[in-house]
This record gives C-alpha cells, sequence and structure tokens, in this order.
C-alpha cells in the first residue's frame, strides 16, 4: 500500500470519528440525529446534485396518505398538552404548534417519506391559531418550489360541538381559511372536511345539513370516524368514513385486527351499494394513554414495528386496490402514544422508514429516502437553524437566504448539501 493511500485511509478515519464523537457528545441531550457513516460530509463518495425538485412534486397517482396532525403544543415540557404527560419526547423536544419550524420540520419530513398532507385536528381557538399559522407556514415552502404539492384540511372535534358552532366554524372556513390557500384539500372538485366524532353532540346529518347550507356552489366532501350502519344509498350523508385506532387488552396484544377486518368489509360492502363514495383506512403504531392525564388505562403495544406492519398489510396485502386513502394515526399524539413522529433516543427514524416502505408499496411508486439517510438527517438541521432565526439568535436577513437554499436542496433529495448548509447557520458560518 502506498503512503498516500495510507494517508487517505488515516485522514478518512479521523473524519469519520470526529463526526461520530461530535454527535455522540453533543448537549442536546441525543436529539441531534446523523446520517450513516457511509457518505460523511466532505468525503469523495458524496452524490452529484439532482437539479428537478421531487419532494412534493405533483403525481397523478390516485391513492393519498394523510396524517392526523395535532396542533395544541405550546414550547416546553410545561407547556400546552406537554404537561399533561407522554409517553415519548418529540426528537427535537417539546415544540411549539404555532412555530414555522416547527411546521416546515413537519412538512418536509412527511412529505420526503411519501405522504400527501396533515389533517389538522381543531376543537378550541389554540388549535385554530396553529392551523391558521400551519397555512402561513407552508407559504414559504411555495416561495421555493410554487407547485409544491401538500393537501392541508380540517377535522373538526365534535366534543360539545352545537349546530350554532358547526355554522360559525364552517363559515369561517369558507369565508377566510380556504380562499387564503392553494394548499387546501380538495377531491373531485369539492373541499374535503373531517370529523372526530364523540357520542352524544351532532350528528352526521347536522354536519351535513351545516355543510350544505354554508357551501352553496360545492357540496363539501365530509368523512367521519364512525359508520352509519344505517346509511341509505344514495344519500351520502358522509362521503366516506375511517377507522379509528381500537383494541385494548391489558396486555397491549389486541391492535384492533377484528375491528379492522369488519370495518374494511363493511365499507368496502357499502361502497359497492353506493353508501359511501370511496373507502379510506387507516393505520397505527400502537397506543398508550397511560402517561396522559385523562387516561384510561388503554394499551395496544407497538411490538416493535409489527403492530404497525400488521395494520398496513391489512391494505397492502389483504385489499390491495380496494382503499382509496389512507389516514395515518397519527403523526404526533404523544400524548396518546401514537406518534410516528421522530422520537428521542435509539431508533428515532423506525416509522418513518416504515412508512416510506409501505407508502411505496400502496402507491406503487419508488422511495425518495436514500441509503444514507440524509434525507432524515437534513430535516432536523433544518429546524435547528430555522428556529435560531425564528427565535432572533440568528440574522433574518443574513441567513434565510441560506435557510431557503437549503430547503431547496432537500426538496431536490440532495440531503446532505441541505445538511451541511444548516449546519453553517447552526454554526453561525
Amino acid at each position: 500500500m502506498s503512503f498516500n493511500n495510507s494517508k487517505q485511509i488515516v485522514m478518512f478515519v479521523i473524519a469519520f470519528t470526529t463526526l461520530f464523537f461530535t454527535a455522540c457528545d453533543s448537549d442536546d441531550d441525543g436529539r441531534r440525529y446523523d446520517p450513516g457513516a457511509n457518505d460523511v460530509p466532505g468525503s469523495s463518495s458524496t452524490a452529484p446534485l439532482n437539479e428537478t425538485f421531487e419532494v412534493g412534486k405533483p403525481s397523478s397517482v390516485e391513492e393519498k396518505v394523510y396524517i392526523h396532525y395535532l396542533p395544541w403544543f405550546s414550547e416546553g415540557e410545561d407547556g400546552n398538552h406537554w404537561s399533561d404527560g407522554t409517553k415519548n419526547e418529540p426528537l427535537i423536544g417539546y415544540y411549539s404548534s404555532q412555530s414555522w419550524a416547527t411546521h416546515l420540520y413537519h412538512i418536509l419530513l412527511s412529505s420526503a417519506v411519501g405522504i400527501d398532507g396533515a389533517i389538522i385536528n381543531v376543537r378550541t381557538a389554540y388549535d385554530q391559531d396553529s392551523f391558521e399559522s400551519f397555512i402561513e407556514s407552508i407559504k414559504r415552502i411555495d416561495d421555493i418550489y410554487p407547485d409544491f404539492k401538500y393537501d392541508i384540511a380540517v377535522s373538526y372535534d365534535d366534543q360539545d360541538a352545537t349546530p350554532a358552532s358547526a355554522i360559525a366554524a364552517f363559515t369561517d372556513l369558507r369565508d377566510n381559511i380556504i380562499p387564503n390557500t392553494t394548499h387546501y384539500l380538495y377531491k373531485d372538485g369539492e373541499p374535503v372536511i373531517f370529523i372526530w366524532n364523540y357520542d352524544g353532540f351532532l350528528t352526521s346529518q347536522d354536519y351535513r345539513d351545516v355543510a350544505n347550507l354554508i357551501f352553496t356552489d360545492n357540496t363539501p366532501i365530509l368523512l367521519k370516524n364512525e359508520l352509519d350502519l344505517g346509511a341509505v344509498p344514495g344519500d351520502f350523508v358522509m362521503n366516506s368514513i375511517y377507522p379509528w385506532v381500537q383494541g385494548w387488552a391489558d396486555d397491549g396484544s389486541n391492535w384492533g385486527e377484528g375491528y379492522m377486518n369488519w370495518f374494511y368489509n363493511t365499507q368496502i360492502d357499502f361502497k359497492l351499494n353506493n353508501k359511501v363514495e370511496f373507502v379510506t383506512g387507516a393505520v397505527w403504531p400502537g397506543f398508550d394513554d397511560r402517561s396522559a392525564s385523562w387516561g384510561q388505562g388503554r394499551w395496544i403495544d407497538r411490538r416493535n414495528g409489527e403492530t404497525y406492519n400488521d395494520t398496513w398489510a391489512l391494505i397492502n396485502d389483504t385489499h390491495p386496490g380496494e382503499v382509496d386513502w389512507v389516514i395515518l394515526e397519527t403523526w404526533n399524539d404523544f400524548n396518546e402514544g401514537s406518534e410516528l413522529e421522530p422520537t428521542s433516543g435509539s431508533g428515532n427514524y423506525q416509522y418513518m422508514d416504515l412508512t416510506s416502505e409501505h407508502i411505496a408499496t400502496y402507491k406503487g411508486v419508488p422511495t425518495l429516502i436514500d441509503t444514507e439517510k440524509w434525507m432524515y438527517g437534513a430535516p432536523i438541521r433544518i429546524y435547528e437553524a430555522a428556529k435560531l432565526i425564528e427565535d432572533g439568535d440568528r440574522d433574518y436577513d443574513t441567513y434565510y437566504p441560506v435557510l431557503e437554499t437549503a430547503i431547496e436542496h432537500y426538496l431536490k433529495t440532495n440531503g446532505q448539501a441541505a445538511y451541511n448548509l444548516a449546519e453553517d447557520i447552526i454554526a453561525g458560518a
């Protein structure tokens, strides 16, 4: 072996060792994620840059996947809803649901694994403010990539709802939300509204009556998480129904298999008999509300990813081609332990890997996640850089253009370039 070759190997080892210990010794308790060392920054194996937008690229694929998204958190462990108890901690820490840095992180990462948009749960005024700020945040990506495709819809929480409150909410949606974004979810030319059902409040017919009253030009598509066994063919009070997390046992072993088999067989039959217009499915990684202040001791064991795999198998294997939309339940319900969003600790991106693989199978498309996982490493660096700018710890005029370039690289699947630029902002370079 020549001296030059030996020197190159030594330098590579030093570079790798430095990167490894920097990641392990970081001062944020292990939340900072680094990609695998197969392609360390500055190594000769750096991939050529892609010049075309790939993340969020408009697609003709009809199958859609959406996340159920909770907007109720305020920053800090003692913040709104975080203080109610959580099973896990987010990889980026206890964030605010009204932070544009948080929104960018969630949108970029979820889009990269094949998710088509977010269904945002709204019950309180705080939730509504978060919903509106989420819509504003996505405009930052539009400024970089005007064709960026990521749908946003509202899921109205039925708890405490009245006809008057529903009329007010639907009117606000019609007048103030939908006209101010190009990202609101439509199907067949009609806006889509989700209803999260609570027994004892408004009925499906109540919501249909309000929708027809407020939206006189284009009747909304309505979805609810409760099957109406009395549905009349052709009425479409609800255009589709989606399942919600079910299955409780003391040992966590019941993940809802019986319920899900009944649900799919029933809803597919409903579609055949003109009782729903399309079939919506759902998947979940597990559930655990034992740490929540309102918890009821309900638990579905994650089984190291097998619960998530089993709920996906009912769509991809048992009912291939029969499920039109899939709802991921949930992106970030940390209180009830059903989150898919990366968490602190080991195996941060297990569920992102599984999500990317299952969506690729469901849609029949390739995954955008690279072997070295720069497409996972970059979003958290972008979040950290954006948060410094948002908090005023980095000059906006100096560093925001750099952040935009990092996001542009990410949207073009240049994860390593995006990562490095975000690191420059963090370092104040």
